[in-house]
């Protein structure tokens, strides 16, 4: 399924004709909630990674910042909550999920590597106007769910690939952080 985006309801270059210069082509993701495999774009789903090839980890540093973090599977449940209760309340058994997800768990120790997180997997035939280097059709890309002192912007890893080149993906679940700083 294709959607597009409709046309902007004002010319912004027109308006703030300094802008005009910047403008660029952009594809718009519409991500909806689904069961990707590997062998998909996705947006938080499972990436098509080497078998052989050690998961991207962040060295850090990360550090503290007074507050209790949660786990990856209390920031899913969170959101399971969150989309069973879309315009109601929440139960009382609900609400008491919540509150324990919330109370949060350690920091990972300093020094620690921490493992990173599959943001996108778009596969460059399903994205127009993106020009992978030659020989790759996917691109993968890993966050660090911390923030980093002295960074305004994640630390991110970029990986283009060749699909077909992968003999042998990874079949268990890839690592993930102990912790991540926000629920999201």
């Amino acid at each position: 399924m294709h959607r597009t985006t409709p046309p902007r309801p004002y010319d912004a270059a027109a308006i703030v004709p300094d802008l005009a210069p910047l403008a660029r082509t952009a594809t718009r993701l519409h991500p909806r909630p689904g069961s990707p495999t590997p062998r998909d774009s996705s947006i938080g789903g499972p990436l098509l990674w080497p078998a052989d090839e050690p998961w991207p980890r962040c060295e850090g540093p990360h550090e503290p910042d007074g507050r209790h973090i949660p786990t990856p599977d209390d920031v899913r449940m969170l959101r399971r909550l969150r989309a069973a209760a879309a315009g109601r309340a929440l139960t009382p058994q609900e609400q008491d999920q919540r509150e324990r997800a919330r109370a949060g768990h350690a920091w990972p120790e300093p020094g620690e590597p921490v493992a990173m997180l599959p943001v996108a997997q778009l596969y460059a035939a399903e994205v127009p106007g993106l020009h992978p280097p030659h020989g790759a059709d996917l691109l993968q890309l890993l966050w660090c769910p911390f923030d980093h002192p002295g960074q305004a912007e994640p630390a991110t890893r970029l990986h283009w690939r060749t699909a077909d080149a992968i003999a042998k993906p990874l079949q268990e679940p890839a690592p993930q952080p102990p912790t991540v700083q926000y629920e999201g």
